[in-house]
């Protein structure tokens, strides 16, 4: 929504800041609970979370109303769309696409809600970890000095060619990914393996286990960057990264903002 600067969507904004202050602690309470008592006896903080939702879920249509109103006065953002909204919007528009507006309003709040804490959680534990080995730290330093003419104005080209800071962060994910668990639901019956699994059923999957398992990564407590590069030798996961470690998901569901978080933990370290 970086293009969008009218009135209408600087009040959807506060909006949503707003609301979202509400909706992360609540979503804790209720990942954290032993019981979804809120079902049943839903509490004052339970309908204010409902209230919250309600109001998020209307700005993100007033963006979608906004792109869409935006595009039709200028039909060349089809081709060249200004940012992510307009992008989805026009492959929604794509014949037999099967995706409306409603799955793009869930796209939208997918990355407002899974875009921030995780970002900033995975900095955090970079952070972390290049402190803690110092041979990183420098050689991703000396990296970025060498590439980056200004750290607080860069190029995309410029975070495009930090290869190194990059593997640290791929490294960082595999060692400390932000969701360990990925829950899916089946949408029809199938079998996975020799495992039937009913339509409806919930398939918690843990994404952590084999990215940190010496069976399948040489060394795998170790934060070495290094294994995700091609000089990274026999002990390298990068042809295999798909399989091991997939901290964004994978498939049709794979985090829709995947490369945004790239960038912005690559933009950040510089």
């Amino acid at each position: 929504t970086h293009c969008i600067s009218s009135a209408a969507s600087d009040v959807y904004k506060r909006q949503i800041q707003q609301h979202l202050d509400k909706i992360f602690p609540a979503l804790a309470r209720r990942i954290l609970a032993p019981f979804p008592i809120w079902r049943y006896l839903p509490s004052k903080a339970d309908r204010e979370l409902e209230q919250s939702m309600i109001a998020v879920n209307a700005a993100v249509d007033g963006f979608i109303t906004q792109a869409r109103t935006r595009m039709a006065a200028d039909p060349g953002l089809r081709e060249h769309p200004s940012n992510l909204l307009e992008a989805m919007i026009a492959a929604a528009d794509q014949p037999d696409s099967g995706i409306d507006d409603r799955q793009v309003a869930g796209n939208v709040l997918t990355m407002l809600l899974a875009g921030e804490d995780t970002t900033a959680n995975t900095i955090a534990w970079m952070i972390e970890a290049l402190w803690r080995n110092p041979q990183a730290l420098a050689r991703a330093t000396a990296e970025v000095r060498s590439v980056v003419s200004d750290p607080l104005n860069p190029t995309l080209e410029e975070i495009d060619s930090l290869d190194y800071v990059e593997a640290c962060t791929h490294e960082t994910m595999r060692l400390k990914p932000v969701a360990p668990q990925l829950p899916l639901e089946a949408l029809r019956d199938t079998v996975v393996g020799d495992v039937a699994v009913p339509k409806g059923t919930v398939v918690i999957s843990l994404l952590r286990r084999d990215s940190v398992s010496d069976a399948f990564v040489p060394q795998a407590a170790q934060f070495m960057p290094e294994r995700w590069l091609a000089e990274g030798g026999p002990g390298k996961v990068a042809n295999a990264a798909k399989r091991i470690s997939m901290p964004f998901g994978a498939g049709p569901r794979v985090c829709p903002g995947r490369y945004l978080a790239m960038l912005e933990m690559k933009m950040a370290m510089a």
